[in-house]
């Protein structure tokens, strides 16, 4: 799954606890559900920040080095 769904998936989880309509166990249910999701999305932006990190030494070595003329 996508972050950004991930993301939509949370707030409808969200709208449905903040409902009055909603039971105990659906309760407990969505919530299980979002601690999943929430991990899904926490894994997702610690492996693209691992991505970022090593693009970044990356075009810090590429800048780091002297101009010779």
């Amino acid at each position: 799954m996508k972050y950004e769904q991930i993301i939509s998936e949370l707030e409808k989880i969200s709208t449905k606890l903040d409902s009055k309509d909603v039971s105990l166990s659906e309760s407990i249910e969505l919530f299980e559900k979002s601690v999943t999701l929430a991990k899904e999305g926490y894994d997702i932006l610690n492996s693209t920040e691992g991505k970022i990190t090593v693009l970044k030494k990356e075009l810090d070595k590429f800048i780091e080095k002297p101009f010779v003329e």
